[in-house]
């Protein structure tokens, strides 16, 4: 028997976040998440100033965790369309727990006036996304989703279709100082004393963000599934970077002392998380800080120019990439993930080819009418 539950109490809150745990415990790419950082989230994320969310979990007559699923609306998105989001899904290979976790969200949605359902993301677009289709081989970097294959078989048994597919790509130091090496000349050659960088410290984190932000929602604006990122949930990703955050890989382009651009890279703290239990003892804590230095790859996370800037400085993300390239050298990092990217954006996407990276993993984003 098959009994779905909204998650009301601390212990419920708890059992939730453990399901990821529980679930993908045999699954040898599956790295931890910080279980402090997950618990925080689902109960205090900024998100929730600006929309609302249930989370449901899967049990049988054992209580043993079967599933869990969330549905939740931002109201910042239902202003352009009736459509709500699932996230946080996971399940084990059974067809009827995941039909079930899914008429829950659905139901909550529908009564919420929903006319769509769309996922999964964690909450919304700004957080982790889509469902990993294809790139199983190698365990995911920071802040990006990993599930088993036949989550998507799943997903698409219940109705759901693509809307659309986001890409992650791989990027080795030595391929792009190959790639990248004269078309770089160039562009630091054009851009002179005309592009300035300025670094984000921890000292300065709480107003850099600020700063990235209206950068990232001016650049992203256009794009398909945009909900721009408030104030206070900059201030949760400033929270979420201040353990990891390294001033050389994470910077503004400074044009006549205006921010026209930012690069924001991350050392992929998954490869400290790997072995772990997700850091729920202090020892584990102490061991993960320890080997914070020890990382050798990055994961690029925003990089957005200004669209004032972009008709007389087209090349500045090339300029972007190649600083941090320089920049990632210098400390020793050997290779990046840039994720992600929408599958129809080719300017981007031609931006990346060029500079050496290859797709290596494809993370899909369902819809389904409600």
């Amino acid at each position: 028997m098959i009994r779905v539950k909204e998650v009301k109490s601390v212990r419920d809150f708890i059992k939730f976040v453990n399901a990821e745990y529980e679930i993908k415990k045999d699954d040898k790419n599956f790295v931890p998440p910080l279980f402090i950082e997950r618990f925080i989230t689902l109960r205090w994320s900024a998100f929730l100033k600006h929309g609302k969310a249930k989370f449901f979990i899967a049990e049988d007559e054992k209580n043993k965790t079967l599933g869990r699923i969330s549905a939740q609306i931002d109201f910042l998105y239902t202003e352009k369309e009736k459509t709500g989001f699932f996230g946080f899904f996971e399940c084990v290979n059974s067809q009827e727990v995941a039909n079930s976790l899914f008429q829950k969200a659905e139901d909550f949605l529908r009564s919420e006036g929903m006319e769509k359902i769309r996922g999964p993301f964690s909450f919304n677009i700004n957080g982790e996304s889509g469902l990993l289709v294809d790139g199983f081989g190698t365990p995911p970097f920071v802040m990006m989703p990993h599930n088993p294959p036949y989550y998507a078989e799943l997903i698409e048994n219940y109705g759901f279709k693509k809307a659309k597919d986001l890409f992650a790509w791989e990027i080795n130091r030595e391929d792009v100082e190959k790639k990248t090496s004269s078309l770089l000349k160039l562009i630091w050659k054009e851009s002179g004393d005309k592009i300035k960088v300025k670094e984000i410290t921890k000292k300065t984190l709480k107003e850099d963000i600020k700063i990235a932000i209206e950068i990232f929602n001016d650049a992203w604006s256009e794009n398909w599934g945009f909900i721009p990122i408030t104030y206070e949930e900059g201030q949760d990703i400033a929270n979420s970077l201040k353990l990891v955050l390294d001033s050389k890989i994470a910077f503004f382009a400074l044009i006549e002392d205006e921010p026209a651009g930012v690069c924001i890279a991350v050392p992929n703290i998954n490869e400290v998380l790997k072995n772990t239990k997700g850091g729920k003892n202090p020892l584990e804590l102490i061991k993960i800080l320890l080997n914070l230095k020890k990382i050798k790859s990055i994961r690029l996370l925003i990089l957005g120019v200004k669209k004032k800037f972009r008709k007389d400085y087209p090349y500045l993300p090339l300029f972007m990439v190649g600083e941090l390239i320089k920049r990632g050298k210098e400390r020793g990092y050997e290779k990046a993930e840039l994720s992600w990217t929408l599958e129809d954006n080719e300017r981007i996407n031609k931006i990346i080819k060029i500079s050496g990276g290859r797709i290596y993993k494809v993370y899909r984003v369902y819809e389904k009418e409600l």
